[in-house]
C-alpha cells in the first residue's frame, strides 16, 4: 500500500489511466495517432495533475491535513526540477513533431487547462466561476484522452461512436463522483468546492445511481441495435467499470481502509487497455 501511495502521489496513476483512455479511444475509432501523442500526453497529464497538486500544498501549507500535501511539500525541491523539464520536453515534441492539425486542437485544450487552473486557484473564491472541478475535469479528460484518436480517424462517424464517448462519459462521472463523496469531509476542512459538497451525499449516490442506470440502458440498447458487435464489446468494457464503481458506492466500510477506494476508483480506467482485444 505505501507504494502504491507514492504512485499516486506522484499522479501516475492518473498517467496510465489517462493512455488507457486514450488507447480505449484508439481502438474504438480504429486509428493512432502516432507516438509523438503518446509521449506528450503523457507528459502534458503529469504536469498538469502534478503541477495542481503542488498549488494545492503550497497553499494549505500552514495546516496541512492530507498525506499527499505533506509529500509535495516534502520533495517540492525536486518536484520543481522535475516539473520545469518535463513541461519544456513535452513543449518541443508538441511545437516540433506533433502532426499540425492536431496541435491546432491541442492549443485550444490548453486554454481550457488555464481557465481550469485561473478557476481552482485563482478564482475560488468567486461565486460564479468556481464550479465543482469534477464537471471541469470530465470535460477535460474526455476531450484530452479522445482528442488524438478522434482527429485522425478517417472514416464517418456513426451512431456507435457516440453512444459509446457517452456511456464513457457517464463512467467518468462516476469516477469522480465517488471520490467526491469520500473525500467529502476533508474537502470541506480544506474549503474546496467538489459535487458532493454542491449537492449533498444523498443527492450525488442519486446522481450516480442514476448514471449506472443510464450506462446500462444505453449499454442495452446497443446491444439490441447493433447485435454482438465492436461497439457492444467497448460497451461490455464500460458496463464493468460501472458495476465496480457502485460496489465502491454502496460498500463504503470495505474500501474506506487504507484509501482502497481511491485504488480501486483509479485502476478501475486501467480497464480501458481490455479494448486492445478488441478486433
Amino acid at each position: 500500500m505505501k507504494l502504491y501511495r507514492h504512485f499516486h502521489f506522484l499522479s501516475l496513476d492518473i498517467l496510465l489511466g489517462a493512455l488507457a483512455s486514450s488507447c480505449f479511444a484508439a481502438q474504438l475509432f480504429g486509428g493512432n495517432p502516432g507516438w509523438v501523442w503518446w509521449f506528450t500526453l503523457a507528459m502534458t497529464v503529469w504536469v498538469l495533475y502534478t503541477g495542481d497538486h503542488m498549488l494545492d500544498a503550497w497553499k494549505h501549507r500552514k495546516k496541512v491535513e492530507r498525506e499527499m500535501h505533506f509529500f509535495m511539500l516534502k520533495n517540492r525541491k525536486v518536484l520543481r526540477f522535475s516539473l520545469g523539464a518535463v513541461a519544456l520536453v513535452d513543449f518541443m515534441l508538441i511545437i516540433n513533431l506533433m502532426d499540425r492539425e492536431l496541435m491546432k486542437y491541442a492549443l485550444v485544450m490548453a486554454g481550457l487547462a488555464l481557465l481550469f487552473y485561473a478557476m481552482r486557484h485563482v478564482f475560488r473564491k468567486n461565486r460564479v466561476l468556481h464550479i465543482p472541478g469534477e464537471i471541469f475535469v470530465l470535460l477535460l479528460y474526455m476531450a484530452g484522452t479522445w482528442l488524438g484518436p478522434a482527429v485522425v480517424f478517417e472514416h464517418s462517424f456513426e451512431v456507435g461512436h457516440g453512444m459509446i464517448a457517452l456511456i464513457f462519459a457517464g463512467v467518468l462521472l462516476m469516477n469522480l463522483g465517488v471520490i467526491s463523496l469520500y473525500d467529502i469531509k476533508l474537502d470541506s476542512r480544506l474549503g474546496l468546492v467538489s459535487i458532493a459538497r454542491a449537492l449533498g451525499v444523498k443527492k450525488t449516490k442519486n446522481m450516480l445511481l442514476g448514471s449506472s442506470l443510464a450506462i446500462y440502458l444505453i449499454s442495452l440498447l446497443q446491444f439490441l441495435v447493433f447485435g454482438v458487435d465492436r461497439f457492444s464489446q467497448f460497451a461490455l468494457i464500460l458496463a464493468g467499470m460501472a458495476t465496480i464503481y457502485l460496489l465502491v458506492l454502496y460498500f463504503p466500510s470495505r474500501f474506506r481502509k487504507n484509501d482502497y477506494y481511491r485504488l480501486t476508483a483509479d485502476a478501475v480506467l486501467f480497464m480501458g487497455f481490455l479494448s486492445l482485444f478488441i478486433q
